[in-house]
């Protein structure tokens, strides 16, 4: 989901800059017109996929936080390293 969504973000943005060079825009400025214009065509058309990825983020952390509730969840090295040093600094 999340790389769709950043696949669709991009796609608008090359075709805003394809724009903004098309009417005349060069360097810097084309970059410019381009990342605003496209930062506010993706919070209007693409709300439903933005709302679908941060429900399947949620969805994902909230797995981990009751993994480690009921110590059924694996953690990663580095939180196992921040433990040992923690234990190690008591």
């Amino acid at each position: 989901m999340t790389l769709r969504y950043t696949a669709l973000r991009l796609g608008i943005f090359a075709v805003c800059l394809i724009v903004a060079r098309a009417v005349g825009a060069v360097g810097w400025l084309a970059l410019l017109i381009a990342a605003v214009v496209s930062v506010l065509l993706s919070l209007l058309l693409l709300r439903r996929q933005r709302e679908q990825m941060a429900e399947a983020l949620q969805r994902r952390i909230d797995g981990r936080i009751d993994s480690r509730q009921n110590g059924t969840g694996t953690t990663s090295r580095f939180r196992r390293g921040l433990d040992e040093d923690n234990a190690a600094e008591d």
